[in-house]
């Protein structure tokens, strides 16, 4: 259907150019444009289309995981603690709590095979649409590591001619092509904005070293409690860095939108400490740049601006030894 509609659009624009070249056939031209607007707003409604039944097709997978962890969670550990609570006194405790513990093994193996299940699917859904949807294009692109390169080239290779110039393509693009920065290499500045809605002024921290946490903070503690998260910061990195008048902390969060950068921000605790976002969401090009995973990335970025070390993941002494030494 996309290449019918480019096709039948550049015949238009002929038809369209040669009309108003001649002003008896002004007429046709009028009814060329008003075809092309039509053909437009067709393209747009039938791609619309498209991402909102992969979409719905997705979010009705997602339901399934999280049904799954439900069951998982009122399952598996009362199994396992009453398991655990039986000590290993008398042969008939010990039996009862073998049998528990193996029950709690099967139960287990449902639950693994389930999710197993689910993410299969998931992927199958994600391969049958990356070709015509910008959606499932785009989780392509979140799950890039997931695939081979050729695996990628493939996919750009035949995704419809209106998907190439899609965002989604556009960063694929970049990841096959662009090499990620390293220790040793200069900073780059991203675009990025504060929670008031204001672009981050780069040049308010030049001259100061900095610790730069690219998202990942559920690996970081804070998905179990958002107040041992903080406590966490405030031990870990806020009294070692305060008072240092030559120092700066960014904590990046990787969202599309304010309404959710500052929910996350909150969440976390991180709201004084001057949070900055990209907008980009799943197609950030920090991502790329900084080769960002899962787990937080933390940039330990010298005065002079230079990378130097990129660490996946936070250990306290890392930035202890930063703190003690780099100029």
């Amino acid at each position: 259907m996309c290449l019918n509609y480019i096709s039948i659009k550049q015949e238009l624009m002929k038809v369209l150019r040669s009309a108003f070249s001649s002003a008896g056939r002004m007429s046709l031209a009028f009814m060329a444009v008003f075809v092309l607007l039509t053909l437009s707003a067709s393209g747009l409604e039938a791609q619309s289309k498209t991402d909102q039944e992969y979409e719905h097709k997705k979010k009705a997978l997602y339901q399934q995981f999280s049904d799954n962890q439900k069951w998982h969670n009122a399952n598996i550990p009362p199994v396992r603690i009453r398991a655990m609570k039986l000590k290993k006194q008398i042969d008939s405790l010990n039996h009862l709590r073998d049998s528990l513990m193996s029950y709690s093994d099967s139960l287990i193996a449902v639950s693994q095979n389930r999710s197993g299940q689910i993410d299969n699917d998931l992927n199958l859904l994600r391969e049958e649409y990356c070709l015509k949807s910008e959606a499932a294009l785009g989780d392509v692109y979140r799950v890039k590591r997931g695939y081979t390169e050729d695996s990628l080239k493939k996919i750009l290779a035949n995704i419809s001619p209106k998907l190439r110039k899609s965002k989604a393509a556009q960063r694929l693009k970049e990841y096959l092509t662009v090499e990620p920065l390293k220790a040793g290499d200069k900073i780059w500045e991203f675009t990025c904005y504060t929670l008031d809605g204001k672009k981050f002024n780069w040049k308010s921290v030049r001259g100061k070293r900095l610790f730069i946490i690219l998202d990942g903070y559920d690996c970081m503690g804070g998905h179990m409690n958002p107040l041992a998260f903080k406590n966490f910061y405030k031990n870990e990195i806020e009294h070692k860095v305060k008072g240092l008048s030559d120092f700066a902390f960014i904590p990046y969060f990787s969202e599309d939108n304010y309404e959710k950068f500052k929910k996350a921000a909150d969440f976390y605790g991180m709201t004084e400490y001057n949070p900055v976002s990209d907008m980009e969401g799943q197609l950030s090009k920090t991502d790329i740049i900084y080769n960002v995973t899962a787990t937080p990335m933390c940039l330990y970025v010298k005065a002079d601006g230079t990378i130097k070390a990129i660490t996946e993941g936070f250990d306290p002494k890392d930035l202890e030894e930063f703190i003690n030494t780099a100029p």
